[in-house]
C-alpha cells in the first residue's frame, strides 16, 4: 500500500525582528532548562515549568507565522508589550477579559507611572528600591535583595502568582516579580506590599543614584 507524504519545509527566522525574538526565546528556554536540571528549585519548579510552556508556544507561533497575533481574536499584539514579554499570545482587550482571579485593580501597571518614579517593593524575604527609567519597556535601576546590593540596570518584565498567568508590565501583591539583569532572569519571593514615590526628572547619574535613597 502506497502512501503519499507531504513534507513542509519551514524557514526558521534568522534575521530582523523575527530572528531577534527567536534567539531571545531560545536563550530563555536554555536558561529555564538549565535551572530545572541543576538547581534546587522546589519553590520555583511550577513557575519555571509554566514559563517553559509559554516559551515553547511562542516558538511554535513563530514557526507557523502567527506570532504577534492574538490567538483569541486574531488582532495584532502591541509590539511594545512583546518587547517586554515575547510569549504574549493575547492582545490587550482579550487579555483584560481573561485575567486571572489574582489580577485586579490593586496591580501596579508600569505604564501608568512616570520616568524616575521610585517603586518601594517589600517581598517575603527582601526589600527593593526600583528607580523606573522607562515605564514602557520596564527599564529601571534596582537595588535590594541578596544579589543587587548596589543599583543595577534591570528590565522589569512583569509578575505572576504561582500557578497563574504571567502579567506583563504589572506588579501584583502575592506575585513574584521577574527581573532581567545582565541577560539573566531573577525572580523575587512573593510580593507583600508596593508603594510608589514620585520623583522629579533626574538630570544626571548622581541624581538618579540619590533618588534611590
Amino acid at each position: 500500500m502506497n502512501e503519499n507524504h507531504t513534507i513542509r519545509l519551514v524557514e526558521i527566522p534568522i534575521g530582523g525582528r523575527g530572528g531577534f525574538t527567536w534567539n531571545r526565546l531560545h536563550g530563555e528556554r536554555e536558561d529555564i532548562c538549565e535551572a530545572l536540571a541543576s538547581e534546587n528549585i522546589d519553590e520555583r519548579k511550577e513557575s519555571l515549568q509554566s514559563r517553559l510552556r509559554k516559551v515553547d508556544d511562542a516558538l511554535d507561533r513563530l514557526m507557523s507565522g502567527s506570532y504577534g497575533h492574538c490567538e483569541n481574536c486574531g488582532g495584532s499584539i502591541d509590539e511594545a508589550k512583546l518587547d517586554i514579554d515575547p510569549t504574549l499570545s493575547l492582545c490587550r482587550d482579550c487579555w483584560t477579559g481573561k485575567q486571572d482571579p489574582v489580577a485586579d485593580s490593586s496591580d501596579l501597571l508600569l505604564e501608568t507611572l512616570n520616568p524616575f518614579d521610585t517603586i518601594l517593593l517589600r517581598t517575603h524575604n527582601s526589600e527593593y528600591r526600583i528607580l523606573l527609567l522607562d515605564p514602557k519597556t520596564g527599564r529601571a535601576l534596582v537595588e535590594g535583595g541578596d544579589y543587587l546590593v548596589e543599583p543595577s540596570e534591570a528590565l522589569m518584565r512583569g509578575s505572576a502568582a504561582p500557578g497563574y498567568e504571567f502579567k506583563a508590565g504589572a506588579i501584583g501583591i502575592g506575585c513574584r516579580l521577574e527581573l532581567w539583569v545582565a541577560e539573566r532572569a531573577l525572580l523575587t519571593s512573593l510580593i507583600e506590599s508596593v508603594h510608589v514615590k514620585h520623583n522629579a526628572n533626574a538630570e544626571s547619574v548622581a541624581n538618579i543614584s540619590s533618588a534611590l535613597h
